[in-house]
């Protein structure tokens, strides 16, 4: 991840260099740290002083670039009956009135081509910020495209590639969060053609399983160095039971008593309406803490140890049967 942010958000986000800057789709399933990472992201590049607070030494560096060099709107989209660009331009509205910048978009029948304003408008905002970048961060916006219609669709995915566009000429940035990745994604096969024109005006961060494991090793199930050893030592005497474990033992060590697979299994489900797998994952650690770690098994959980997971374990087998 850290890769990613340096490669690949950190080079579209800054201004002191001149690139082809594209907007940001930000995807991760839901509970996977998604919106969390986009706030971390978005705070550093509001405020230099958050820097201070970065553990990675190499992301850290390479952030100083952005860092602080950003006004910042947040939003998310809820169920909303508006079509994307007035939603978006709304707001750009009500944050510029709140910074004393006075701008009015025109109504989208009298418009032929939004970059133009969107232009006209940072021109405002540069007056006011001469040395600073705008950031708009947007979260949930493939639960809101999902329910439109084809024509409706069509429009917001056009207004998304005239946003991606105008990045590479002002210092405008968009960033947005998606549960599944939009260009892939089979729901919006029947605008095929219009997503490849957004394809070109973004980049996607796609939050993976391994990072998904690195989040609860370090954060949910720290360990030190002695509890290592002492798991290291009791998850051997079962090794032998469990596939590939030999050779994977510090990922069970360090995952402990998370099985590996609960994170495989948990990112192949897609029907589930909530998927907060760090969440789970919490509640799973919290009935089971002070019991003690029996000798004769490895207390190792799957997902089907975890009660509130049985539905979805059915729901599964379901959308298999479905599918076929």
């Amino acid at each position: 991840m850290a890769e990613s942010l340096i490669d690949v958000v950190i080079p579209q986000l800054q201004f002191e260099q001149t690139i082809d800057n594209k907007g940001l789709f930000i995807v991760g399933n839901y509970g996977t740290g998604k919106s969390h990472l986009m706030s971390v992201i978005s705070a550093i590049a509001e405020d230099a002083g958050i820097l201070n607070l970065v553990k990675h030494d190499e992301f850290k560096k390479h952030a100083a670039t952005i860092a602080g060099k950003f006004e910042v709107l947040r939003f998310e989209i809820g169920a909303s009956k508006m079509n994307l660009r007035d939603i978006v331009l709304k707001k750009i509205e009500g944050d510029l009135k709140k910074r004393g910048i006075e701008y009015k978009f025109p109504p989208v029948d009298e418009v032929t081509d939004n970059k133009q304003y969107l232009v006209e408008m940072m021109g405002l905002f540069e007056e006011k910020y001469p040395d600073k970048g705008y950031l708009i961060v947007v979260d949930e916006l493939l639960d809101y495209l999902q329910h439109k219609k084809e024509l409706e669709i069509k429009f917001d995915l056009g207004f998304l590639r005239e946003i991606g566009e105008v990045n590479k000429n002002i210092r405008i940035r968009f960033m947005a969060g998606v549960q599944e990745t939009l260009f892939d994604n089979p729901s919006f096969s029947f605008v095929a053609k219009t997503i490849l024109k957004v394809k070109d005006r973004y980049e996607q961060i796609i939050i993976k399983r391994e990072d998904i494991s690195y989040v609860v090793s370090q954060r949910l199930l720290q360990k030190n160095n002695e509890q290592k050893a002492w798991i290291r030592e009791h998850l051997q005497k079962f090794s032998s039971m469990y596939k590939n474990m030999a050779d994977r033992l510090e990922e069970y060590t360090s995952l402990f008593p998370i099985h590996p697979a609960y994170l495989e299994t948990f990112e192949k489900v897609y029907i589930a309406e909530k998927r907060e797998v760090l969440k789970t994952i919490t509640m799973t650690i919290r009935e089971i803490l002070d019991q003690d770690v029996p000798c004769n098994g490895p207390v190792l959980f799957h997902m089907i140890h975890t009660g509130c997971l049985l539905k979805t374990i059915h729901q599964i087998e379901q959308s298999l049967i479905l599918r076929k």
